[in-house]
């Protein structure tokens, strides 16, 4: 796992018209503990992460989204397969709009009176969406990192109003979640948490969908039901991604046969650790180990 080092104040050179970033993470990496005077939106889209928080530590899964205010000391262990996007911005980049946005009782809610209470509270909230919501954002941010990197004619313009657009889109997941039940939405988000969790610590071991429902205290179905709203995946593709991400890292090091990785990852079936590992990576795993001899 990569680790970058940025202890302490994290800041960027920032002309005007770069007070709004967005950042795509992929794959290991570890970011130690920093704070900021910018507000930082995370966006979990793919994968883990661990994110810690005035020493709490809280186990982020897809559709998971973290609001980080100024001044506020935090870090980040992102698992192999992970894909995270963070929107950085000081609100005076929005000038007048950022005014307007405050009236919006959602944005107020979400960007302000929530991160005032966090200390009294002695945790973070955590908003989540369904893959629906996950999807739409994402075109929003990935939309912003092309404005970034293009920096066409009016691209600072355009930036303004899809952050806007996204810290809108925000406040409406907020109202929602909560206008459904906000202790029950974080409770069933938190089973899956914890199954997704099981999972990750013990895929070498048989696993069937009715024993993680059983850990969670859901039928099957229930169970299915809910993984695939909170993750996207069934609990067997999800199963199945990790075993391949790691799969990928032990034939990587050129360490193990591939009968001998499969094995290491819970599949002792050949041909369906080949099937299974042809149709996530496009090859098969022998000529996938060939790549790095």
């Amino acid at each position: 796992m990569a680790e970058i080092i940025v202890e302490g104040y994290l800041e960027w050179p920032a002309a005007e018209y770069d007070r709004i970033k967005v950042m795509r993470w992929v794959g290991n990496e570890r970011v130690t503990t920093h704070r900021h005077e910018f507000i930082e939106i995370v966006v979990l889209v793919q994968g883990a992460c661990v994110h810690t928080y005035h020493g709490e530590k809280v186990k982020l899964i897809p559709g998971d989204i973290l609001i980080i205010t100024p001044h506020e000391n935090h870090s980040y262990e992102i698992s192999s397969r992970t894909v995270i996007y963070n929107c950085l911005f000081y609100p005076d980049a929005l000038g007048e709009d950022w005014n307007r946005l405050k009236q919006v009782t959602n944005i107020y809610d979400l960007l302000i009176v929530e991160p005032f209470y966090r200390p009294e509270e002695g945790h973070q909230e955590i908003l989540h969406m369904t893959p629906e919501e996950n999807d739409a954002l994402k075109f929003i941010l990935d939309n912003m990192l092309t404005e970034q990197e293009s920096r066409t004619e009016g691209f600072e313009l355009i930036q303004k109003a899809n952050l806007i657009r996204f810290l809108c889109s925000l406040g409406r997941v907020w109202k929602k979640q909560f206008d459904t039940g906000g202790k029950l939405y974080s409770s069933r988000r938190n089973m899956m948490a914890e199954a997704m969790a099981y999972i990750e610590q013990n895929t070498k071991e048989e696993m069937r969908v009715e024993m993680l429902a059983s850990k969670t205290y859901l039928s099957p179905s229930y169970f299915r039901k809910l993984f695939k709203e909170t993750t996207g995946l069934t609990p067997i593709e999800y199963i199945n991604s990790l075993r391949i991400s790691k799969a990928k890292q032990l034939l990587e090091s050129g360490s193990l046969s591939v009968t001998e990785a499969a094995e290491a990852v819970g599949i002792n079936d050949p041909n369906y650790f080949s099937k299974i590992f042809k149709a996530a990576t496009g090859m098969t795993p022998t000529e996938y180990k060939r790549k790095f001899r």
